[in-house]
């Protein structure tokens, strides 16, 4: 299994882009070993906006907008759940609490992990959701795979907790990148190469691998203390404050 460094590599390294979405999306899925995804932001007055899916690609993704447009009232796991990665197993509910306001669109389906279905939607499937505040409303991300007899396992859980503060931090950094990284020519910034030393390129390309400061620290044989103050530095000179914000320059 990939480790939870080499994921967020590669989600922080697509963030501004078009395709950040499909990137996570296809980060999470390979890393907890599911097939389908979906990611997408619920916001006041039933304007819910999907911004990646592949259940298209089965045939499914009429369910998927119904659910988005009208019973996505309805996830136990959207109510209450706040970062942080949830089973839809755990929140079952009895097919009798269904408003008959939404009778129309959702199916008792005892088989199901939440004990009912939105009609169009594929069935038996196991589902994990990461929910977290994003996007003026609340970002849902579903991760899908065909029921099987084990459930994903628990230390797979743990790690997508683990994921999500970063994930929904990503998630803010490249809302914020899109009205800002990229100028009226549609040329995006990128790093000047004079604009560090040698050893803070040394370090600059390091951090964009993904190597930790302790990790800097015992490949050039540098102390922990002298690693911060090269990104402090490289920081500065670059006029940014965070690492999502270094991976979207050098893209």
């Amino acid at each position: 299994m990939q480790t939870i460094q080499s994921v967020l590599t590669g989600i922080i390294g697509t963030i501004g882009e078009r395709d950040f979405a499909t990137n996570v999306a296809d980060a999470l899925c390979r890393f907890a070993g599911f097939d389908l995804a979906a990611i997408i932001v619920h916001r006041s007055g039933n304007h819910s906006a999907i911004l990646f899916e592949n259940f298209g690609a089965i045939g499914h993704r009429p369910g998927l907008e119904t659910y988005a447009r009208e019973t996505y009232g309805f996830n136990p796991m959207l109510g209450g759940v706040r970062n942080r990665a949830v089973r839809a197993r755990d929140y079952r509910r009895p097919p009798a609490n269904i408003p008959e306001s939404i009778c129309p669109h959702l199916l008792p389906a005892p088989r199901e992990e939440l004990g009912f279905r939105t009609i169009g939607w594929p069935e038996r499937l196991e589902e994990i959701g990461l929910y977290f505040p994003g996007g003026e409303g609340m970002v849902e991300i579903g991760l899908y795979r065909e029921r099987a007899r084990r459930p994903a396992p628990v230390q797979v859980m743990r790690a997508l907790n683990d994921l999500t503060h970063p994930v929904r931090a990503a998630f803010e950094r490249h809302r914020a990148l899109g009205s800002v990284r990229r100028p009226a020519t549609g040329a995006v910034r990128s790093i000047p190469p004079s604009a560090l030393t040698a050893r803070e390129n040394e370090i600059c390309e390091l951090l964009l691998a993904g190597c930790s400061s302790d990790a800097i620290a015992l490949r050039l044989s540098l102390s922990r203390h002298t690693v911060k103050d090269h990104r402090k530095n490289i920081f500065r000179k670059l006029a940014i404050t965070s690492l999502a914000e270094l991976f979207a320059l050098a893209r």
